[in-house]
């Protein structure tokens, strides 16, 4: 999923559909989608540290902006990506 609308303009149409996309991704992995499922809000001043419903986040991701290194949206349901080192290592004492 592209994320580069975080970046954007708070005022673009794009941006707003980003936040409803984040919205909608949030609250699936939630297994609900009414406004009363509480996730944490990703805005700059909340900094996932609260917990507040959709209508209540779409207004702090429009009004104050999304927080910009969140891209790996790990607090509401995404698997971090880590790499794996498919090779393995022979050890031996000489």
């Amino acid at each position: 999923m592209d994320r580069n609308w975080i970046n954007l303009p708070r005022i673009s149409a794009e941006y707003e559909r980003g936040v409803e996309e984040f919205i909608q991704f949030a609250q699936r992995n939630e297994g609900r989608t009414d406004d009363e499922v509480k996730f944490r809000c990703p805005c700059v001043n909340c900094l996932n540290g609260r917990k507040l419903n959709a209508t209540q986040i779409r207004e702090h991701l429009i009004c104050d902006g999304f927080l910009r290194c969140y891209t790996t949206w790990i607090w509401h349901g995404e698997e971090m990506d880590f790499p794996t080192d498919s090779q393995s290592v022979n050890v031996t004492d000489s």
